[in-house]
């Protein structure tokens, strides 16, 4: 093998390792990460009509759990066991596959995230399903569309599917 040979197996070996590297950096800084599509209210409406059992079965599941001060959630002692963790994923499953679920507060309101960008301590966005037992005003802004919503000042907007079943979408800055 030649020094001109060696050289040139150096420097490409140089090259693609820096382009390895450059990839891993936007990967880890989200820059090169594609960006997650907003569902269209269409799909989420069907996905609801759909699976409107499992929608209904999850929402009486996560109330009942919360007035018992269980979470899903880490290493809390307070989860459920593992036979109802297996009835949350299998319900889950059949709805979509990454789908949470999360109560929202003292209101009784469970959401159903389809999809989000951000981290919870800074901007972002979500979009999903929620049930709303009271007051929707309580919860956001009506609209009749929110395929757009992304162009909105940060907030939380709603549109109905039928009552107390919503389509909400909420930015934060």
């Amino acid at each position: 093998m030649n020094r001109y040979s060696l050289g040139l197996k150096l420097a490409s070996g140089a090259v693609l390792g820096f382009v390895v590297l450059a990839a891993v950096a936007l990967w880890l800084t989200g820059r090169g990460a594609p960006r997650v599509m907003e569902p269209k209210d269409q799909e989420l409406i069907a996905t609801f009509y759909a699976h409107r059992q499992a929608f209904e079965q999850l929402q009486e599941m996560v109330t009942e759990d919360a007035r018992r001060g269980w979470y899903l959630a880490g290493n809390d002692p307070r989860k459920p066991d593992q036979p109802r963790r297996d009835e949350y994923k299998n319900l889950i499953s059949q709805i979509h596959p990454g789908l949470q679920v999360a109560m929202t507060g003292p209101t009784g309101a469970v959401r159903f995230i389809f999809a989000g960008e951000g981290v919870a301590v800074g901007p972002g966005w979500v979009k999903g399903i929620e049930y709303v037992p009271g007051d929707y005003e309580r919860e956001g802004v009506l609209l009749p569309d929110l395929d757009k919503a992304a162009s909105l000042p940060a907030h939380v907007y709603m549109r109905e599917i039928e009552p107390r079943w919503l389509i909400f979408y909420q930015r934060d800055e």
